[in-house]
């Protein structure tokens, strides 16, 4: 695809896209990453495949099940000769390299184009950015009987036809995102060692950020207690740092760690328990008397997620404490969620509505650091797609509703009502940088709307391999934005195509 045809043909192909979609219903389930809060609202990579795109007749199929985490699938099913996957490809998914080993090879495509215009609210120029980005995934996942293994995943993330300087997570050029060993140490406990991604609860503060076009990843260990109903993680490790044309290395100046546990009810409700603890020396922060250090950032917090019949709920919350630069750090954050489905209406629609807290700092001179910080997230399943809003100093109300349009085809329309939570504290983006800020408060807590509207779709010719996604965002601006020189509103658009293997 050429430059040419990404700058005068993004909005006629999107608009085509739309029709396709709306004139072909029937053709894929509810994709979860499009519709927060209809399943799992924390998992932006492919769901399982639906029971109902197994063939026809055939109650022996064992539907493929892809995981956000690659290393998380188990597909020793397959070893049984008897079962019938529909996996198109089951052979690469389990091979006998000897008597000892076995081999389960996969990987993903993902292409998105996607429009912005005027995403950083300051009518900067060029205001319109329209562009691709591809990112290719491939792995080996190698298994000894006596349950040692070895891991490795690559991935290539390019963007094209950008007309403005692309983020940090939009390259990487073929680099290494998973390599680990994992060994048994009992028959509960598991040790991992290496590179590997992080993923806790429901993605808020530990994230392998699927939706940017690279992901996060991280040098270091993880022990796995796991028994029938309780899985305990604890991890220690620094995060990995892109770079784009040489090989990503370790960020010894940021280290993570933490436990974290997660207990599933009898009713299949499930309690997090977790413990996170952040160092950070570089960069440097700024104290209350002037002076520079680092910050040392402890949370501690818990989840509870549950449904009773057609009612889903969801609690979370987390404190903060610790020293940023010789500043006590006290900070916090919680969350409410609910859902009602009604299935027995035409389009069985999910009606939910969610609250989000998260504190600010109003004044920078007292001593106390009261910004929550966000570690490690995946901001826009939570906080609209734009990611122009992070989980820090703010306070978002969202109404929204999710509806089938057809048995594979779920659409889903959600409203944002962001304020800030302190006046005198920064709107922070996605990536936890300060945007627009106003010491003195006067610009007011005001900070906008955002409406996002997006089409899940799964192709059935495809079924279970690939995933359709369509979406519109529009921010408006309202009065600490425009007090402080932004333009007023922005748009968003992209149509995102998965394959999975």
């Amino acid at each position: 695809m050429q430059r040419g045809d990404l700058q005068h043909g993004p909005g006629r192909r999107l608009a085509a896209a739309a029709l396709i979609l709306a004139l072909a219903p029937g053709l894929c389930p509810t994709i979860r990453a499009a519709a927060p809060g209809a399943s799992d609202p924390s998992t932006d990579g492919p769901p399982a495949s639906d029971p109902d795109s197994s063939a026809p007749g055939s109650s022996d199929v064992v539907p493929a099940k892809f995981s956000n985490l690659r290393f998380e699938e188990d597909w020793s099913h397959l070893a049984d000769p008897d079962v019938v996957s529909d996996h198109l490809w089951p052979s690469i998914k389990h091979v006998e390299l000897s008597d000892d080993w076995t081999a389960s090879f996969g990987g993903q495509v993902r292409l998105r184009m996607q429009s912005e215009d005027n995403k950083s609210l300051r009518e900067l120029s060029p205001q319109r950015n329209d562009f691709n980005l591809l990112r290719t995934r491939v792995h080996g996942d190698f298994r000894h009987r006596s349950g040692l293994r070895v891991f490795i995943e690559g991935i290539d993330a390019r963007i094209h036809g950008h007309e403005r300087m692309p983020l940090g997570i939009d390259r990487n050029n073929a680099d290494l995102l998973n390599a680990f060993v994992e060994a048994p140490l009992t028959d509960d406990v598991r040790l991992r060692v290496g590179r590997m991604e992080l993923q806790e609860g429901g993605q808020r503060l530990v994230s392998p950020l699927d939706w940017g076009n690279t992901r996060r990843s991280f040098d270091g260990g993880l022990v796995r207690v796991e028994g029938e109903d309780v899985k305990t993680d604890f991890f220690y490790a620094s995060r990995v740092g892109v770079e784009p044309r040489s090989s990503d290395d370790r960020d010894g100046s940021q280290d993570f760690g933490g436990v974290y546990s997660t207990l599933t009810t009898d009713g299949g409700d499930t309690v997090d328990a977790f413990l996170l603890a952040l160092d950070e020396e570089n960069p440097l922060f700024m104290g209350s008397d002037g002076g520079m250090g680092d910050q040392t950032v402890y949370t501690l917090g818990g989840r509870f997620k549950g449904k009773t019949g057609q009612t889903d709920y969801e609690l979370w919350g987390a404190v903060q404490r610790g020293d940023r630069a010789g500043d006590d750090i006290d900070a916090y954050s919680y969350e409410a969620r609910v859902g009602q489905t009604f299935p027995d209406v035409p389009g069985k629609p999910r009606v939910g509505l969610d609250f989000i807290y998260a504190s600010g700092d109003n004044d920078p001179t007292d001593g106390e650091f009261e910004t929550f910080n966000q570690h490690f997230p995946l901001g826009h399943a939570y906080l609209g797609y734009f990611d122009l809003v992070g989980r820090q100093n703010i306070i978002d109300l969202s109404p929204s509703v999710a509806v089938k349009l057809a048995e594979r085809t779920t659409a889903r329309v959600a409203l944002h009502k962001f304020n800030l939570a302190e006046s005198e504290d920064a709107l922070f983006n996605a990536g936890g940088a300060a945007t627009f800020a106003d010491p003195s408060g006067t610009a007011g807590q005001a900070v906008g709307t955002e409406l996002d509207v997006t089409i899940a779709h799964r192709p059935e010719m495809l079924a279970p391999h690939a995933h359709v996604l369509l979406g519109w965002s529009h921010f408006s601006a309202e009065r600490h934005i425009d007090r402080l020189g932004g333009s007023g509103s922005a748009d968003l658009v992209y149509l995102q195509f998965t394959g999975t293997f």
